[in-house]
């Protein structure tokens, strides 16, 4: 077996390989786009590498041309692949240069299949000649004449330097480290090799000089190029991922924390009452044991109301404790009257200080939902604050907070409508990003962290703009539980 069968066999089977990795990647997660040009790309230089291999171990003119009219198949899937996958890398190149490009490149292939010609590159193939390359004797185009439809193809590959050389050059002025370093892989990667591709084929086509296709090698080069960096980015992901994952965390924590200033009233006036109740019945208690004989009926009556409000009282710290200590989400099926009634027990205390009207409006016979008991209070308690915030900006008697829930299919969508001012039409799709917030004091990250927290969950939270006379109103879906609450 010769030099040459050895090195573009090993070419292509490095490159089926690899669009079988990155293939069966993107087969697994469809959003991986990148993975897929890789695997077209890949796929191209295989059967470049296999076209030419024949070209060069070709008898007659027509045998050369036969395989040089499938040659064209795998440089088209090249354009389609290198182009697609520097825009999706880069985020720079002018589309409509790109599509450009693949539209001419489309129609060309059309031209190489469908003509009555050898191929798109000449009209009429004459003879072949021998040359000698990497020690062995190779046939190239001797006597032909060009087709004119090559003049074509020589200007769509010059397009395409002219793009690749754009988007890198856009990607430098964009001044960051990444970005700069992207577009130097994007020269020294993909605009060199297509450069040389140029050059050779010019060369080969004209015979100017003695040259075989020799395709294959630059488009190793860019495939090695994409290999690498699609690597990196993987590496960079997961680093990213588990940094942003313990972001989120702490932003969930924080929320916790940060609405806990809005709770501080209502835990004093909770605690009030059962710490109240309990120093009365022991003074009660007293008074019946300085009597000569004490009624101990009533004695006990006393001990049990005792050990309830110490229960009540029990259950109130933990409840609070619950919303601000670090926990993993804990899914179960929740009565969706109960998360209501907890979270308006939080805040009641600091609406009728502020003279807030709460109201709901449940809708009967609801199912349960699941999800995790202190995130979705959490969530409540994030929309019903951000709703008496918004509320008091109206006269007194028009302050008001309606929390609504309702089925919805295999979902339940609870929703919280203030009588505030409503959402200016200019943020209603910022409201939810992080450290964006239409109060002077706000932190803006209230309604991000319940995002995150409704979408953990499988559902979705939403924003309804309102007027000045309806406010605005927060909705979110939550799945339905198959079995009833604990």
């Amino acid at each position: 077996m010769s030099l040459i069968t050895i090195l573009w066999s090993m070419g292509a089977a490095a490159a089926l390989t690899l669009a079988l990795v990155y293939g069966g990647a993107w087969l697994l997660n469809r959003r991986l786009l990148p993975n897929l040009l890789f695997a077209l790309v890949a796929i191209a230089t295989a059967l470049c590498a296999r076209t030419e291999l024949g070209m060069m171990h070709s008898t007659t003119p027509a045998e050369f041309g036969e395989w040089m009219r499938w040659y064209h198949i795998g440089v088209f899937l090249n354009y389609v692949g290198i182009i697609l996958f520097v825009r999706g890398y880069l985020g720079t190149g002018r589309l409509w240069l790109a599509w450009s490009i693949l539209g001419v490149r489309a129609v060309l292939l059309a031209v190489n299949l469908l003509s009555s010609y050898p191929n798109l590159f000449f009209r009429e193939i004459i003879s072949l000649q021998q040359v000698r390359f990497l020690g062995e004797q190779v046939s190239i185009v001797g006597d032909a004449v060009v087709s004119p439809w090559f003049w074509v193809a020589r200007i769509t590959l010059l397009a395409a330097i002219v793009y690749l050389s754009d988007a890198a050059i856009e990607s430098w002025r964009m001044g960051d480290r990444e970005s700069r370093r992207k577009g130097l892989v994007v020269l020294a990667g993909f605009v060199a090799p297509t450069v040389i591709i140029t050059v050779t084929t010019h060369i080969a086509v004209i015979g100017v000089g003695q040259l075989p296709y020799l395709d294959t090698p630059s488009d190793l080069i860019m495939l090695t190029v994409m290999a690498y960096e699609l690597s990196r980015e993987i590496v960079l992901g997961d680093r990213m991922h588990r940094e942003l994952e313990e972001l989120r965390g702490n932003l969930r924590q924080l929320g916790r924390v940060s609405i806990m200033g809005h709770l501080a009233s209502a835990l004093a006036h909770e605690l009030n009452q059962p710490l109240g109740a309990i120093l009365r019945n022991a003074e009660a208690a007293e008074l019946h044991l300085q009597t000569v004989q004490p009624d101990l009926d009533e004695l006990r009556s006393i001990v049990a109301d005792i050990r309830k409000d110490d229960r009540r009282a029990a259950e109130i710290i933990e409840r609070m404790r619950s919303l601000i200590k670090r926990r993993v989400v804990d899914m179960r099926p929740l009565s969706v009257e109960e998360l209501v009634q907890d979270a308006v027990a939080l805040v009641r205390t600091e609406a009728a200080s502020k003279q807030i009207r709460l109201t709901n409006a449940l809708e009967p016979g609801l199912p349960p939902v699941l999800g995790d008991r202190v995130h979705v209070t959490q969530v409540l308690l994030n929309l019903i604050v951000n709703g008496m915030e918004a509320a008091q900006s109206r006269p007194v008697g028009a302050r008001g907070v309606q929390i609504a829930a309702r089925a919805e299919g295999r979902q339940v969508e609870l929703s919280v409508r203030d009588s505030g001012p409503g959402i200016p039409a200019a943020d209603i799709n910022r409201i939810f990003d992080p450290l964006f917030s239409t109060k002077s004091a706000g932190l803006g990250m209230g309604l991000a962290i319940s995002r995150t927290i409704v979408e953990a969950h499988g559902g979705r939270l939403w924003a309804e703009r309102g007027s000045q006379e309806t406010g605005a109103t927060l909705c979110f879906l939550l799945p339905r539980a198959e079995q009833a609450p604990v």
